[in-house]
């Protein structure tokens, strides 16, 4: 057993630290190489080839001096003598880097080869690889001790640190995952509660001769550290209850780094501030209360914005957006917005107040739209008060909502208005709210309350309704294909005589809906107009996968579509759609172009999206 001493192994490969003692060079010496005396003086230029295992080849292609010089745009200042010299340095060069990859007796040959040009030949022979004979890993200090005295939380943070050691018995022994064992032992003592953890010593005894390592390794936790209060920076406009609102943290607290990228998630996703740090530099002094400083750059009072859309649902749009982000110096938010489109017109008023405790915000909103779809002209008027909350994994609302809506068709009008009590909820499981491919969503809505028929060519008249609905999403990989899948169905309760606002109605097809048929246009018809349904189902089928290796965010993509809305489930018949698509996993989102066919109408449609629906 011979210790393998830390050392660097060259300039050709800066920074890479290996624990241990490397075996004696028992290679022979390189294969004579030219005589430099009688060699030509001017620079040179040489082909290098190098005879090893694939990994290997493409290592020391990348770091040797030899092949860093053959690309270097300096090369035609090398000379012959200089060559020479590169060629005989390159065996223990060479080993020193295999040596990382668990080869310690590799035997490595260089020459250099008259021709023109001239050519560099490596020839390696590596040995056995070593692998991982037996391990040692303990952690002393507070950790080890509250572990001792039976404290759950230690116990288990104990056992994870141990389970996810990166090198384990049997491994093969390379110097990357060696680095990555020790860092991700630290990473995770410091990330739950001991942010002050460090290593006692480490050593990597390597017996070359049996080809194996033992390792031995001690942590030190370091004091359990504690949160402390709340130290805020960079605040004119907003009060400090805007951000303290936000903390999941209190005095007292045991560190978490989750923790803390929470709050700063939390506190960027207010929209008041244009950068954020949320961070604890822990001393021993202040192990105990641990200061939380949060330090923040705000955004201006006031934004306007224009912007210029297309829809494959509604068309083209141009849109006019202000935000006011504390009038009237009151602790909430104006947001009003103009949509002209071709299809969709509106006005929207939103009051949002600046975070409450529990992470909640009160609410207030006026909007009034204007809407064409399938032979359909709705025109309507909401008014919303209410109150929401956001956690990491859940958003719930709660509000009161008054609204009119007037439909109109060639031979049909109808107007109605509704009062109604609503929650809505969503959670979320997924490896990614923005570019989700594992987990699942869940969204549900509930609402009840009482409409108001004012006229109409329908045959209904007031009175009390329910309505409900949900959908959830699935996404999972497939070894190079992605999958996902939706279901979703909603149904109005009441009696059928009983007038509900057709916006409160339900209708399918469309981008999000069902593909291959144009926007809202399969529900009942009346009159040749498509007035919305009591019951609605939709459901989609979808695999993508990426054009090539060298480009994962292109994809391409196939699915199926099916469903419908319809005045009861008696009467539900689903509309199929299928088609090809194409998809770009951009930094703002997934970005959607499809091709469907309507398996009913027998027509293709184009459709297009940016973003994921929940």
């Amino acid at each position: 057993m011979r210790p393998w001493s830390e050392r660097v192994a060259a300039a050709a490969f800066a920074g890479l630290v290996a624990v241990g003692a490397s075996a004696q060079d028992s290679s022979p010496a390189p294969a004579a190489v030219d005589d430099t005396a009688t060699a030509p003086a001017g620079p040179v230029k040489w082909e290098l080839r190098v005879d090893a295992s694939e990994p290997l080849r493409a290592m020391l292609l990348r770091y040797l001096d030899v092949a860093r010089f053959q690309r270097d745009a300096g090369t035609e200042s090398i000379t012959r003598a200089e060559l020479a010299r590169l060629v005989a340095a390159t065996p223990a060069q060479a080993r020193t880097l295999i040596e990382t990859e668990g080869y310690f007796e590799p035997e490595v040959k260089a020459v250099l080869e008259d021709g023109s040009p001239p050519v560099v030949r490596i020839e390696v022979q590596t040995g056995p690889q070593a692998t991982v004979r037996r391990l040692r890993l303990e952690v002393q200090g507070e950790l080890a001790q509250r572990a001792e005295d039976g404290e759950a939380g230690a116990r288990s943070l104990l056992d994870r640190v141990q389970a996810e050691w990166a090198l384990p018995v049997g491994a093969p022994f390379r110097q990357p995952d060696w680095n990555t064992a020790k860092g991700g032992t630290l990473a995770a003592l410091r990330a739950d509660a001991y942010p002050l953890a460090t290593w006692s010593g480490t050593v990597a005894q390597v017996d070359a001769a049996q080809s194996s390592v033992n390792i031995f390794a001690v942590a030190d936790s370091g004091p359990r550290v504690l949160f402390g209060d709340l130290q805020i920076e960079g605040l004119s406009r907003y009060r400090e209850n805007t951000i303290r609102n936000l903390s999941p943290i209190s005095p007292g607290q045991p560190y978490s780094e989750k923790a803390l990228l929470d709050f700063q998630e939390r506190i960027a996703k207010a929209g008041l501030f244009d950068s954020v740090s949320v961070a604890v530099e822990p001393t021993l002094e202040q192990a105990d209360a641990a200061p939380v400083q949060v330090r923040v750059r705000e955004l201006p009072k006031q934004q306007a914005t224009v912007g210029v859309g297309v829809s494959a649902d509604t068309g083209p749009r141009l849109t006019f957006e202000h935000l006011h982000r504390r009038p009237f110096d009151l602790n909430w938010q104006a947001k009003s917005k103009l949509e002209l489109g071709r299809d969709k017109q509106g006005v929207e008023f939103d009051f949002t107040s600046h975070p409450k405790p529990g992470f909640y915000r009160n609410l207030a909103s006026f909007s009034a739209t204007r809407e064409e779809a399938s032979a359909l002209v709705v025109t309507s008027q909401k008014a919303r008060l209410g109150r929401t909350q956001d956690t990491e994994r859940i958003e719930r609302l709660y509000y009161l909502e008054w609204q009119r809506a007037v439909g109109r068709s060639a031979d049909l009008v109808d107007r109605s208005m509704a009062l109604t009590a609503n929650y809505e909820w969503v959670w979320r499981n997924l490896d990614s709210n923005l570019l989700p491919t594992r987990g699942v969503s869940l969204s549900a809505k509930v609402g009840a309350g009482r409409s108001f028929m004012v006229s109409g060519d329908l045959d209904t008249g007031s009175g009390w309704f329910s309505i409900g609905s949900g959908r959830i999403t699935g996404y999972y990989p497939l070894g190079s294909w992605y999958g996902q899948a939706r279901l979703e169905a909603g149904q109005v309760f009441a009696r059928s005589d009983v007038s509900v606002p057709i916006t409160l109605l339900f209708r399918a097809g469309g981008e999000n809906s069902v593909r291959g048929y144009n926007y809202q246009s399969l529900g009942p018809t009346v009159d040749g107009a498509q007035v919305g349904g009591r019951v609605m189902a939709t459901t989609s089928l979808e695999l993508a996968r990426p054009f090539s290796k060298k480009s994962p965010a292109w994809l391409g993509a196939v699915f199926v579509d099916a469903g419908n809305a319809a005045e009861d489930w008696d009467g539900m018949k689903l509309a199929l759609g299928y088609g090809v698509g194409a998809r770009w996993r951009s930094p703002v989102g997934p970005l959607a172009l499809d091709l469907a066919y309507g398996h009913e109408t027998r027509k293709f449609r184009l459709h297009f999206s940016v973003g994921i629906t929940f």
